[in-house]
Parts: C-alpha cells; sequence; structure tokens
C-alpha cells in the first residue's frame, strides 16, 4: 500500500497514543495535516482533537488513513473497520519512513536488540557525526525522521514490523528468535516472518546480517536475492568471533575485542553483528577498532547499580523474558552467592530452561508479581527453601534487610554479607526479572528506576 505524496489536510486517525503516537501526532500537525489522537486517554492540550478508542466505529468522521501505534491488536475494532473501509492504515515506522531522506539500520531480535542498536550507532559516531539512534529503543523515528541527517540506526520491534510496509532500509540486522510475543503473533513462524519484515528481500543491494541459526533457517525456507551475511563462532561466518584470542574477523579487519566492557559471549556476538552493520554502511575499520572499548553499554541491562564493602547489586530490568534472563546469567560467575530476583508478568515460554539452570546451584530467588502463580510450584521443588515469595520488590528487600549481617569473624575486610534462613552467604543480588512489568510497572524503565533506588537506601543504611 503506498504511502500518499501529500498529507496536508488529510484527515488522519492516529490510533493510540503513548510515545510513538504522540511522536506521529506533533509530526502530522507540523504537516499541516488534519489529525485526530484516537485513545483511552485524551490529550493534554484541548487544542488537539479527540476521540476515545472505544468508539463505534461506524461513527467515525470520514478519514483518509490510520497511523497505528505498535501497542495498539491487529483486531481492534477500529482497524477492522478501516480494513472493510479499504482505509489504509500505516504505522508510525511507516510514517517516518515516508520522509526520511537519510539511510538507515534496522535492527531486530528477540534479545539484544536494544544494546545492538545502541552498539552499532557508538561505533559508527566518527564516520557519521550526525547519526540518530531510536525507534523502539525509547526515540520514535517521527520525532527525527525530517531532519537532513544522513543515518538512522533503528531498533524496530516484531509489533512495529509486522505493522509496516516494506521498509527498504540500507541494512538490517536478525539477531536470534526465542519464544516471545506469542500473545500477539499466536505461532513461532508467524513471529519470524514479522521480525524478517525488517529486511529488503529481493533488493541485491541490501545486506541482511543474522546469526548463524536464522541463517539456516532462511536458507531453508526463504527466497531472497539480498547480500546474506552471518556472525558467529564458526571459522565460515562473516564475522567470525574467536573467543580464545578475543578477536572478531572480517573480510575486511581483525579486531581486538579484549577491551570490550560487556560481559558474556552473547554481548561479543551482538558486537560481531555491530560490526558487520557499520562496516556495511561505510563505517571505516579504524574508527570502529577506536569505538570499541568506548562503550559502556545501556541502563537496566546488567547494569552495576550499587557497590559497598565487598557486595553488590546489579539491575536488569530490561530482561523481560526468559531467554533474556538466562543470556545474561549464563556468564555471572559466582551463582552461589548470588540471590536472583524474578518476577513479573511471564510471557508465554516454556519454564524448563529456568529449571535447568536453577538446577546448576543459586544462593537464593526471590519471587514476585503474577509470576508466584506461575513458577513458585516448579521452583520449589528445585531449590526448597532458597525460595522467597513476596509480592513486590519493596517486600524483597525487607527479605534482604532482615539478612544483612556485617563479618568480622571469617574476614579480616570490612565487608558484609547477607545471610538469609537457609544460611546461604549473598554477596550479590541480580535483579533480572524474565517478565514483563505491566504488572505493576508502567514499562521496565520505572521497574528499574524502582529498583535502583531501593539499592541506594539499602547502601545508605550501611555503615
Amino acid at each position: 500500500m503506498k504511502f500518499p505524496e501529500s498529507l496536508k489536510g488529510q484527515k488522519t486517525l492516529v490510533l493510540g497514543g503513548g510515545i510513538s503516537g504522540n511522536s506521529a501526532l506533533n509530526l502530522l500537525i507540523t504537516l499541516d495535516a488534519d489529525p485526530i489522537l484516537c485513545d483511552r486517554n485524551p490529550p493534554l492540550s484541548n487544542s488537539i482533537p479527540y476521540l476515545s478508542d472505544s468508539i463505534e466505529p461506524n461513527t467515525l468522521p470520514q478519514i483518509s488513513l490510520v497511523i497505528k501505534s505498535p501497542g495498539i491488536l491487529p483486531n481492534h475494532p477500529i482497524l477492522l473497520y478501516a480494513k472493510e473501509k479499504g482505509v489504509p492504515v500505516f504505522s508510525e515506522i511507516d510514517l517516518g519512513r515516508h520522509f526520511f531522506s537519510g539511510r538507515i539500520i534496522g535492527i531486530t531480535g528477540t534479545d539484544g536488540k536494544s544494546t545492538t542498536t545502541a552498539l552499532t550507532a557508538h561505533l559508527l559516531k566518527k564516520d557519521f557525526s550526525d547519526l540518530k539512534e531510536g525507534g523502539n529503543l525509547g526515540i520514535p523515528f517521527t520525532s527525527f525522521c525530517k531532519e537532513p541527517i544522513s543515518l538512522a540506526v533503528l531498533e524496530l520491534s516484531s509489533y512495529q514490523l509486522d505493522d509496516s510496509s516494506p521498509l527498504q532500509l540500507n541494512t538490517s540486522v536478525f539477531l536470534n528468535l526465542a519464544p516471545d510475543h506469542l500473545e500477539r503473533h499466536k505461532t513461532m513462524e508467524n513471529y519470524f516472518l514479522a521480525k524478517l519484515k525488517i529486511a529488503d528481500l529481493q533488493n541485491r543491494n541490501h545486506s541482511l546480517i543474522v546469526s548463524q541459526k536464522i541463517k539456516d533457517r532462511i536458507l531453508n525456507s526463504v527466497k531472497f536475492q539480498c547480500k546474506l551475511l552471518s556472525f558467529g563462532r564458526i571459522p565460515e561466518a562473516d564475522a567470525f568471533l574467536d573467543e580464545n584470542s578475543l578477536k572478531i574477523r572480517t573480510t575486511k579487519f581483525e579486531y581486538d575485542i579484549s577491551g570490550f566492557h560487556l560481559p558474556g559471549s552473547h554481548n561479543q556476538e551482538n558486537l560481531a553483528a555491530s560490526i558487520l552493520a557499520a562496516e556495511t554502511i561505510g563505517g571505516k575499520p579504524e574508527s570502529i577498532q577506536y569505538q570499541i572499548p568506548l562503550f559502556k553499554g545501556l541502563s537496566h541491562r546488567f547494569q552495576i547499580a550499587g557497590e559497598k564493602k565487598g557486595f553488590s547489586f546489579i539491575n536488569d530490568s530490561k530482561s523481560t523474558n526468559l531467554h533474556s534472563m538466562l543470556a545474561g546469567m549464563s556468564t555471572w560467575k559466582n551463582r552461589g552467592g548470588t540471590c536472583l530476583i524474578l518476577g513479573g508478568r511471564p510471557k508465554q515460554e516454556d519454564p524448563e530452561p529456568l529449571y535447568n539452570f536453577l538446577m546448576q546451584g543459586i544462593g537464593a530467588v526471590i519471587l514476585i508479581g503474577e509470576a508466584r502463580q506461575v513458577w513458585e510450584e516448579g521452583i520449589g521443588k528445585i531449590i526448597g527453601e532458597k525460595l522467597f515469595v513476596v509480592e513486590s520488590l519493596n517486600e524483597a528487600f525487607t527479605i534482604l534487610e532482615k539478612g544483612k549481617r556485617k563479618l568480622s569473624a571469617d574476614s579480616s575486610m570490612d565487608t558484609f554479607r547477607i545471610y538469609l534462613k537457609n544460611e546461604a552467604r549473598i554477596s550479590s543480588v541480580v535483579f533480572s526479572p524474565a517478565c514483563a512489568s505491566f504488572d505493576q510497572y508502567k514499562n521496565f524503565e520505572e521497574r528499574g528506576n524502582h529498583f535502583l533506588s531501593l539499592v541506594e537506601s539499602f547502601l545508605n543504611n550501611i555503615q
């Protein structure tokens, strides 16, 4: 479906507010379109025409097109009505793409896409000083799509891609695939195909960068003419990660990654994907190499939340599914001395990988939120009295506070540990929920910030 050349005077329904919807609305206003916000909540300004999203569709005014926010389900009555009436429906990404004149790198995957988006932009900053990053990462594409910049690096979720027309990106990255968002996509095949919409498959000038598993799946099931490049730990990969020598080798350069700060082989793979993306868009290998040790990571993704007297807190609130949590914890060395805080609103995932992980040993687990109803029995069977079940993060910290004890007899250092009822000596707390945040928070950022505030208060009370 082709986007209209001009939106001036076009009555456009923006379905869904939020960050992306409000950004689209603001852009439409600057374009002299005639937008209407349709959302459950009215806008702050009375000057913006507004309708409730529960309105009967047949009472809508005549509209030329719909801009859909990614959180709106495909079976929303207004979308079904628009389809029946032949009214075009576009995504906020479609809207931004129509007006953007620079080149675009798009990045998707079940996990690691935010880190890889930020990392790719970081690697390219020396050669593309005017680039901007955004999309699902937090800065809507429509907020900067009309700026005369040469390059955009966009994180694109399955929801955004599923809603969008062919985006004709210059380079796309498909990192990985694990069960997620199946309440919307229903099947893994649908989820895969939604993610694959990031690629311009029939364009010989398009570069699609994938993990080896995704490459094998594409080779076995998809017709394509684009350049298919892979990253991974096999020598045949276009970006070969040699973990022994801490090198990433491409056809253009051998990169030293010994100074890369992010822990874990999964982050090294993200780096390999970012290097390929940077090279394909025109980044100079010397510039990329210079940037590698300067990247410090993202907030709420295995972020050190606080350290004091030998005790540490890790904030991994961005872990919103089991695959993400397990990827982060796979490189965590001090499992026996770790209290893992899990929970929130669980996804439709098989819990067996979680149970297998816990069988390898853990100091303690505090389970919070709606996940208590789903995981308590299974976790309890594995770790017994090492499991603590409470409703909220506040109560989790009450448990930690009760177990706090300063060491003296068995340590010459001025330090402390937490002793829980099972006498596990805890020296670190990792908050990696493996769940969505919506049972108690607006988003993972609000959840992570709450954790950070609790950590600050806890550490401030240690003498």
